[in-house]
């Protein structure tokens, strides 16, 4: 399979995002999240084939990062995993004592005061959480801070794919509530002729236009921040819409729903980490 190359422009990006997705649709697999269970979709044949596409180099290759977020779009569309995107760092995303993917002597990676610091998982304590993100609490030994301009292109890469994440997941999202909305018959006619539900569903087209330009512009860590925001609004509207069908387990606007809560969540504390804090995500 052809890799990615070191002269990018918009066609090159949007090939190698229509090979991301590509790649997503053959490795998709059921939400394995239940509530109050701990949970994890890492899907190991996913991260594999994303190798072979030359997925790690762009946490590799500054000149790469305009591939970055339309390649996480494709995987956000696909509610995939996010291992792939937390790879990009090097490790297991780490902040304070928790990390996501994380399992006892895996390499972890942890944003703070600037800089990214690897380590090893001595133990890793899986947590029941609100989404299926392998979250462990972990105790790190042998850490080490990463190179400067190493670290530099990997959170840069990590941070515009994760917002390219948000991104195609809201665009999903918003694909299924305007598909309910046109099937669904209320008052005599389709929900989507009833004036309130157009407007909540331009108010989520709004976010969600504004997230794709977000993604396709290189974005960084004050960008993820917004999207994490923007994009828990949106998906919240799309629920809305949905009504009780989209908090059924059956129905996949719910993992949209945890992924955009917890993405923000995670997206806050990394903020405050990289400013020199350790907050954890709740």
């Amino acid at each position: 399979m052809t890799s990615v190359t070191d002269h990018v422009g918009a066609d090159e990006a949007g090939q190698f995002a229509a090979t991301v997705a590509a790649i997503a649709a053959r490795h998709s697999q059921p939400d394995p999240w239940q509530p109050g269970a701990a949970a994890s979709d890492a899907t190991p044949s996913l991260e594999a084939a994303l190798d072979e596409a030359g997925w790690p180099e762009l946490g590799r290759d500054e000149a790469l990062l305009p591939l970055a977020g339309p390649a996480g779009a494709a995987l956000g569309r696909a509610f995939a995993s996010l291992a792939p995107v937390d790879g990009l760092l090097g490790g297991a995303l780490k902040v304070g004592t928790v990390a996501r993917y994380a399992s006892a002597g895996c390499v972890t990676a942890e944003p703070h005061a600037g800089a990214v610091l690897a380590g090893r998982a001595r133990t890793a304590d899986a947590a029941a959480y609100t989404d299926a993100l392998g979250v462990a609490a972990v105790t790190v030994t042998d850490e080490r801070r990463v190179a400067d301009d190493e670290a530099r292109v990997r959170f840069a890469a990590w941070a515009a794919a994760s917002t390219g994440y948000l991104a195609g997941l809201s665009e999903e999202a918003l694909r299924l509530a305007l598909e309910h909305a046109q099937s669904r018959r209320a008052f005599g006619g389709p929900l989507s002729a009833l004036e309130p539900v157009q407007q909540m569903l331009a108010d989520a087209a709004t976010l969600v236009d504004g997230l794709s330009l977000l993604a396709g512009d290189s974005p960084g860590l004050d960008a993820l921040v917004h999207a994490g925001e923007a994009a828990e609004h949106a998906v919240g509207i799309c629920m809305q819409v949905t009504g009780a069908l989209g908090f059924t387990t059956e129905f996949p606007l719910q993992r949209a729903y945890r992924r955009s809560r917890s993405s923000h969540a995670w997206a806050d504390a990394v903020a405050v980490a990289w400013d020199g804090g350790r907050e954890a995500p709740s």
